[in-house]
């Protein structure tokens, strides 16, 4: 089968609680940053979920994961989308599985018998809409060549990753690979910057991956000033130019900037009352990958990516109803 997306992503359930002033500020006392990402032992996230169900606080259990979330909106949409990853033959890797084909998008990896979990992330959303990420990584860890579909990926028109595959010595390794592959076989390379406690703590091995072949890179202005080690959107725009001939910076409400190898991209955000911005970011990308699908220019998908951007932080948690896609699809096109 053709595929318009092959994705490597770390295979998660969230678990998603909508927190108080009161709790966030106790965030500081885990040593916790608030609106980022903390890779977590299984135990310190059992403590802290188990805190927030003893208060009472509502939660949301998910299938999520960055990647995961960028590939369900590309398939929804209508791309045809394959997922590489892994997950343990327990409840939780049962019902990732379930939910990915649930939502079309093929797989080749069924659930493995191991002493390590599912991976699990707990997000808490605060009143400000900001989430602030406790990731678990489980069997994710674990992730190796033998669950990348090789095949899928040179019948791939783009190869998709996660950026936070390089928070693994494994996961840093499947995307140099990954990424040999698809340059051996022309096959276009996006990847998301994911965090930028990933970008600072994983530099070199994200820059040793776009030296490989990057056409397409996703983040947001937090992420691309990281990166480029500077206070200013401007010097981090120049950065990117040299290392990517595309690539897109997100800036929330104010939509995103980006390049396409020829003409700098602006696209102006819509302003809607903001519930939860988990997920905006993969949303964002899923649709500009659809949109490149179908033959669409950057900057075209990138005006449907602020668009359908802007429909998921208005619910809480990182995805939205097959029907809410659809809709999405329709009204705006």
């Amino acid at each position: 089968m053709k595929y318009d997306l092959s994705t490597i992503g770390s295979a998660l359930v969230d678990f998603t609680f909508s927190i108080d002033k009161a709790y966030e500020a106790n965030l500081a006392k885990y040593e916790i940053p608030k609106g980022s990402m903390t890779l977590i032992d299984r135990e310190d996230q059992e403590t802290l979920i188990n805190e927030l169900i003893a208060m009472n606080i509502s939660l949301d259990k998910a299938c999520g994961g960055s990647g995961t979330n960028t590939t369900v909106a590309a398939s929804l949409f209508g791309a045809d989308c394959h997922m590489s990853c892994i997950v343990s033959d327990d409840d939780h890797g049962k019902f990732y599985i379930e939910d990915l084909l649930s939502n079309k998008v093929s797989h080749s990896n069924p659930p493995v018998s191991s002493n390590l979990s599912s991976g699990r992330c707990l997000v808490m959303v605060s009143p400000d809409a900001e989430r602030t990420m406790c990731t678990n990584l489980g069997i994710n860890s674990e992730l190796s060549m033998n669950e990348i579909n090789k095949e899928a990926i040179k019948r791939s028109d783009y190869l998709f990753l996660e950026g936070y595959l390089v928070a693994s010595p494994k996961g840093i390794e499947v995307c140099r690979k990954a990424l040999e592959i698809a340059k051996e076989h022309e096959i276009k390379v996006s990847i998301s910057f994911s965090d930028p406690n990933i970008i600072n703590a994983f530099r070199k091995d994200i820059q040793s991956l776009l030296e490989i072949q990057c056409d397409l890179i996703f983040c947001n202005e937090e992420e691309a000033l990281a990166y480029a080690e500077t206070d200013s959107v401007n010097n981090a725009f120049e950065l990117l130019k040299e290392t990517s001939p595309n690539f897109l910076i997100t800036q929330g409400s104010s939509g995103c900037v980006g390049f396409d190898g020829k003409n700098q991209i602006d696209i102006p955000g819509h302003k809607v009352e903001a519930i939860d911005s988990n997920g905006a970011g993969d949303m964002f990308a899923g649709a500009v990958l659809y949109c490149l699908s179908q033959g669409q220019s950057l900057e075209d998908g990138a005006k449907f990516g602020c668009y359908a951007a802007s429909k998921v932080v208005s619910h809480v948690g990182p995805r939205l109803s097959k029907e809410e896609y659809k809709k999405i699809k329709v009204n705006y096109f």
